[in-house]
């Protein structure tokens, strides 16, 4: 079964006597039962001033002496004085013959050729020349592009292998055949519109052959024997074992070996990447776009050119998320399609992108994100980056960092303190290496700043001959307090030491003497300020009563 592609139809690429051109629907009949081949088509020639058959003859066909039959074709009375604008017609079987080359314009990760002289695989490298029989194989996250003597390109991707066929040209006509063969993978071609009916541009599956006048296109055949072709520009004339059938830009079709190719269907429209970022500063590279109904999948891949030749990442994804681990910085093109069920790729949405993520922002140490900082002084650390020189320093009260309270672009040290007021704050750091190269600023860290708890003010206690009772003016929510009491101001000798949750404690009376007292607030978060100034307390002595017996009786002693 066959594929033909014919986008350039506007004139007739067959001579006919009557001047008019060919309609449409006989042209593509033409291509499709093979009338539109070598050997039974003519090459027109535009006469210019000063040429001679024979002069044509010596540029242009394989036998000069075939100047005669020239003569007889085109009813050329003087074959010494041509009239300038005479349009020649010249069987293409008569034309010279050469074999051309493909260039590779470039490649990328690892590709390997088998020339179709024999040897050992050897590996590809940009601008080399792959000639007619060579075979290619590309491997794992890698890809090739060939231009072919027409200015074709061939976009070869990953895990293909692929023949070059033929590859001539016939004389200086610009007619050329190009025909590769894709045992497997996949690729993606731009055809210069070709000249002449002759010329011929073909990829060729163990299922289709997909023949093109000048379109663009992609061609892929996989493991269980299924090819298929999607249609980006121009028009597709399908062939199989049933009636020929057209298949417009915008469409594709698939086929399975014995089978005839599936009817057009529609392809996948381009995903919306309008909500992707156009400013990437981390890696590994993240992409993600809105899902779409109907897609199965994605296949995203980033180029290093706008014109989309210069393949860096491809990849298959099965969610709205395309995930890569590095790439250097720079401008960079990212292309998304998506894939339907049936393993058609659709149309591409395109979005361009910069990447900016050295040098790298330092590890943050301190202060823990969302943690609490006491007191009015912030102490900020971090880890020393690779290549920075410098570091970029910014601290707001907002994560917009719309007005900085402090942005300092040059600190050398790997730590800053700051005097701070209570409340919440933002900050980050970035890297700048040298030349004033900054790179990204970290992740934004947050932080509050409050006062160091209050030690309670303590009053004098209730004391009375059995108890003890300490009351303090309550905290903020949620803090408890540590009480003490010592028989020494050193608090050596602890007589009671607890934890409390409201701010008052009641004790047994201790017995008489000199005790040591203090407490301290502990915030919800665990948090403990100092312990408030130490207070002295006397506890009077109880005097037993059998002691005051005698003091009563000795008045009335004699």
């Amino acid at each position: 079964m066959m594929l033909s592609v014919n986008t350039h139809l506007t004139s007739s690429p067959f001579p006919h006597r009557s001047g008019k051109r060919l309609p449409r629907c006989i042209w593509m009949a033409l291509l499709l039962t093979g009338y539109a081949q070598a050997g039974t088509a003519d090459w027109i020639y535009t006469v210019r001033q000063g040429d001679t058959l024979i002069g044509v003859s010596n540029s242009y066909l394989a036998r000069a002496r075939d100047w005669v039959k020239l003569q007889k074709i085109n009813g050329v009375k003087n074959p010494r004085q041509l009239p300038p604008g005479l349009q020649l017609r010249i069987p293409v079987e008569l034309l010279k013959l050469q074999q051309t080359v493909a260039e590779v314009m470039r490649v990328q990760g690892v590709a390997e050729v088998i020339h179709a002289t024999g040897g050992a695989s050897l590996a590809i490298e940009a601008g080399a020349s792959l000639q007619a029989g060579d075979q290619i194989r590309t491997g794992s996250d890698s890809n090739l592009t060939l231009r072919f003597a027409d200015g074709s390109r061939l976009m070869v991707m990953a895990n293909s292998r692929l023949t070059l066929a033929t590859m001539a040209a016939y004389g200086k006509s610009g007619v050329t055949d190009t025909r590769t063969r894709l045992q497997s993978g996949q690729v993606e071609t731009q055809v210069t519109p070709l000249r002449g009916p002759a010329a011929r541009y073909e990829i060729i599956t163990p299922v289709i052959a997909v023949g093109v006048r000048g379109t663009d296109f992609r061609v892929s055949a996989d493991t269980a024997n299924v090819s298929r072709s999607e249609v980006l520009h121009g028009e597709v004339a399908v062939q199989g074992e049933g009636k020929p059938f057209p298949v417009p830009a915008g469409f594709g079709t698939l086929a399975e070996a014995g089978k005839p190719p599936s009817p057009p269907i529609a392809l996948q429209k381009a995903p919306d990447l309008s909500k992707v970022a156009a400013l990437l500063q981390r890696v590994p590279l993240r992409f993600r776009w809105a899902t779409m109904d109907g897609a199965a999948s994605y296949r995203a891949q980033v180029f290093a050119d706008p014109d989309f030749q210069n393949l860096l990442l491809d990849g298959a994804f099965k969610t709205n998320e395309a995930k890569w681990p590095d790439l250097p910085d720079g401008n960079y093109f990212l292309r998304v399609r998506a894939i339907d069920a049936q393993g058609l790729e659709g149309l591409n949405a395109e979005h361009a992108f910069t990447l900016k993520a050295r040098p790298e922002p330092p590890f943050v140490s301190a202060p823990a994100d969302k943690g609490k900082l006491y007191g009015d002084q912030a102490q900020f650390q971090w880890t020393k980056s690779e290549k920075a020189e410098a570091y970029h320093f910014q601290l707001a009260s907002n994560p917009e960092f719309s007005s900085p309270i402090a942005d300092l672009a040059s600190l050398k040290n790997l730590q800053h303190t700051i005097t701070l007021t209570p409340g919440d704050y933002y900050w980050r750091i970035a890297s700048r290496a040298a030349g004033n190269d900054e790179g990204p600023f970290s992740d934004v860290q947050t932080f509050t700043m409050k006062p160091i708890p209050a030690s309670p003010m303590v009053p004098p206690p209730k004391i009375d001959s059995k108890h003890m009772e300490f009351q303090w003016p309550e905290g903020e929510p949620g803090q408890k307090y540590q009480f003490q009491l010592a028989r020494d101001k050193d608090f050596k000798d602890i007589h009671t030491d607890q934890t409390l949750t409201e701010p008052r404690i009641a004790l047994g009376n201790p017995g008489g003497g000199e005790y040591f007292m203090r407490v301290k607030a502990i915030d919800a978060d665990g948090f403990a300020g100092p312990f408030g100034a130490t207070q002295q307390i006397k506890v009077p002595h109880n005097i037993p009563w059998w002691l005051i017996i005698p003091v009563l009786l000795f008045p009335l002693a004699p």
